[in-house]
């Protein structure tokens, strides 16, 4: 790739949230889990958000979080957010990943 098009790609900005589900049992705990989604390639920010109907699901075995992600998009924002979902699944303790996909907002291009 030429320097060129490197500093006339436009870069885009996205947010959506995600609802998490983590093992209680694992024997990892949430902010390990937490830091791991951050570490994930084109992620920028997350940022864990209280819920009490979450909190009321929780139980001895599972937690369950709303997490707000910022992403940069690569290719369209339904594939990003699907390889995003992919490595997501990999951090061990967590077990289910659902994307919010309506709660997808653009949030500016660089």
């Amino acid at each position: 790739m030429k320097l060129v098009d490197l500093l006339t790609e436009a870069v885009e900005t996205y947010f959506v949230s995600a609802i998490i589900k983590m093992e209680r049992k694992s024997g990892t705990n949430a902010t390990e889990i937490y830091n791991q989604v951050r570490a994930i390639k084109d992620i920028v920010v997350i940022k864990i958000v209280t819920n009490d109907k979450l909190e009321s699901l929780s139980d001895d075995n599972y937690d369950y979080a709303l997490l707000e992600i910022k992403f940069i998009n690569e290719g369209t924002p339904a594939e990003t957010i699907q390889m995003i979902k992919q490595n997501a699944l990999k951090i061990p303790g967590l077990v289910k990943f659902f994307p919010r996909e309506k709660s997808l907002v653009k949030i500016r291009n660089y």
